[in-house]
C-alpha cells in the first residue's frame, strides 16, 4: 500500500517519483554553492558534502518510505511541503544570479576583497596565539567547572542521550550552571579553529608556546567531547583542518582529505548507535547505523504532518530573534519544532532543522517564504565568493588566519540573517575582536613610535 502511496501524486513528474523531486529541492541550497565556484577548494561546498549525500540524498528515501509505512503520512501535508520547497528553490535560485552579478561587478567585487587582508605584523599573529590560548583555557576552566559542580558529564551517564541536552532528570542539576557550560562552549569553538590555523608551517611564536597551545587544545577537545554534542565538539578541529588542506594542499592531497572526512562524518553519525550498543540498549549495529544519527528527513516530515493538522497562525518572524530568549521560550526554534509535534519542551532533543523555505512559510506564509528563500540566494552566493578570494589570496600563517576568521564573520552572520541564537551572537563577537588583531597592533605601534620620536629629538 505505501509502495503505491509513494508514486501517487497528482502532478508527480514522468519518471521522477515525488521523493526524488522532494530530495533535488532540499539540496538545492548546498548543490547551489558548487555552481558558484565549480572548485574542489569550495570549502563552504566540501564541507556540507557528507550532510547532502547521508541527510538529505540516503535520507530522503529511508525516511519517507519508513515514515509513511509507521506513522502515515497526510498527503496534503506532503503537497504543502514540496510546493514550498518548489517555491523556495526557484527564489533562491534566482536570487543568487543577481547577486553574482551584483557581487561580481567591478564595485561588488571591491567591496569584497576590501574584507579580507594582504599582510599581517608578527605582532598581530602573537596577539592571535595569546588569545587562542586565554579561550582555550578559558573553555578548560568553564566546561570543567561545569561537570564538577553540576556533578553531570554526559559521556558517563546512566541516560547519555538525555544528559547530552541536560534534560528529564538532568534539567534542574544542570540548569543552574548551564552559561559556563554554554559559555565555555563557544570559547572552545573559536579557540579550537584559531588554535589549528596557528598550528600550520614552522612556529613563529616560540616552542613553549606552540606546546601550551597544543595542550589546552587537546585538553579542551577532550572535555567537549564528553558532552557527547558532536558537531560542537568537532567541528571547530575538523573545519580548520580542511579548510588549511583545500587552502594549501595540492589536489591529490585535497582528495584523499575530503575522503577521510566523509568518513569521519560517517562514523560521527553512527556514533550515537554505537554509544547505545556499548551500552547494551541495542543488540546490534546495522549498516543503517549511519543514517539513523542523522534524521532530518524523518523530522521534517514529522513536523510537516503536524504543521498541516494544526494550521497554527503564522509566527509573524517570532523565531528570528526566538533564540535569543533563553529557556522555554516557546518561540525559540528548537522549542517551537518541539511544541509543533507535541513534544514536551524538556525532551532530550535540540529541535529540528528546517529548510529555510518552511521557516519563511511558517513566518509570513508566501512572502516569507519569498523573502527567506531570497535572502539564503544571496548567503549562498556571498560565502562562496569570499571563500574564493580567500583561497586565491591566500599569504602566510597569520594573512591567511585572519581572512579565515574573516571568513567565518560572514559566514556566522549570513546563516543567521533570519534566525539569530545567542550562541552565535557571542561567537561573531570572539570573532571580531581577533579580526581586529592586526588593526590594535598597527595603533600600538604608532603610539610607540610616538612616545620615542620627542625621546631622540
Amino acid at each position: 500500500m505505501s509502495d503505491g502511496y509513494l508514486n501517487t501524486f497528482s502532478w508527480s513528474l514522468p519518471g521522477l517519483s515525488w521523493m526524488g523531486f522532494a530530495l533535488i529541492l532540499i539540496g538545492t541550497s548546498k548543490l547551489l554553492t558548487f555552481f558558484v565556484w565549480p572548485s574542489i577548494r569550495n570549502a563552504p561546498f566540501v564541507l556540507s558534502i557528507p550532510f547532502v549525500v547521508i541527510a538529505v540524498g540516503w535520507g530522503a528515501f529511508y525516511y519517507t518510505s519508513q515514515y509513511i509505512a509507521t506513522m502515515g503520512l497526510n498527503q496534503g501535508a506532503a503537497e504543502l511541503f514540496i510546493m514550498i520547497l518548489s517555491i523556495g528553490a526557484g527564489v533562491t535560485c534566482l536570487a543568487a544570479v543577481a547577486t553574482i552579478r551584483s557581487l561580481t561587478a567591478p564595485r561588488g567585487f571591491a567591496m569584497l576583497n576590501g574584507l579580507l587582508v594582504d599582510n599581517v605584523n608578527r605582532g598581530a599573529g602573537l596577539l592571535l596565539s595569546l588569545a587562542a590560548m586565554l579561550m582555550l583555557g578559558g573553555a578548560v576552566v568553564s566546561i570543567g567547572a561545569f561537570y564538577l559542580l553540576s556533578g553531570i558529564v554526559p559521556a558517563f551517564a546512566a541516560n547519555p542521550l538525555v544528559a547530552k541536552y541536560f534534560a528529564g532528570e538532568y534539567t534542574a542539576q544542570a540548569a543552574p550552571y548551564m552559561p559556563l557550560f554554554r559559555g565555555g562552549m563557544v570559547l572552545y569553538q573559536v579557540g579550537a579553529l584559531v588554535g589549528i590555523l596557528l598550528l600550520q608551517g614552522r612556529a613563529n611564536v616560540g616552542r613553549i608556546m606552540l606546546i601550551l597551545l597544543m595542550v589546552l587544545l587537546g585538553g579542551a577537545a577532550l572535555l567537549a567531547m564528553l558532552s557527547l554534542r558532536r558537531g560542537v565538539a568537532a567541528q571547530p578541529i575538523i573545519e580548520g583542518l580542511m579548510i588549511l588542506l583545500l587552502v594549501r594542499g595540492r589536489i591529490g592531497w585535497v582528495c584523499v582529505g575530503v575522503a577521510v572526512y566523509l568518513m569521519a562524518f560517517t562514523f560521527g553519525s553512527a556514533a550515537n548507535q554505537i554509544l547505545l550498543y556499548a551500552l547494551g540498549v541495542k543488540n546490534e549495529v546495522g549498516f543503517d547505523a549511519i543514517i539513523k544519527g542523522l534524521s532530518d528527513v524523518h523530522d521534517i516530515w514529522w513536523f510537516m504532518d503536524a504543521y498541516h493538522k494544526a494550521e497554527p497562525p503564522a509566527t509573524m518572524g517570532m523565531t528570528v530573534f526566538g533564540g535569543l530568549v533563553p529557556y522555554d521560550f516557546p518561540y525559540n526554534p528548537g522549542n517551537y519544532t518541539k511544541w509543533m509535534i507535541g513534544a514536551d519542551l524538556n525532551t532530550g532533543s535540540g529541535g529540528f532543522r528546517l529548510p529555510m523555505s518552511v521557516w519563511g512559510y511558517d513566518a509570513f506564509g508566501y512572502p516569507g517564504l519569498v523573502l527567506w528563500s531570497a535572502v539564503e540566494g544571496f548567503t549562498v552566493v556571498v560565502q562562496a565568493l569570499l571563500f574564493r578570494l580567500l583561497a586565491e589570496k591566500g599569504g602566510s600563517r597569520y594573512v591567511l588566519a585572519i581572512n579565515i576568521i574573516t571568513y567565518k564573520v560572514v559566514f556566522t552572520i549570513c546563516s543567521n540573517l533570519l534566525q539569530w541564537k545567542i550562541d552565535d551572537v557571542l561567537l561573531i563577537i570572539l570573532f571580531l575582536m581577533l579580526r581586529l588583531a592586526p588593526a590594535m597592533t598597527r595603533q600600538l605601534g604608532r603610539r610607540q613610535a610616538k612616545a620615542i620620536i620627542p625621546q631622540a629629538g
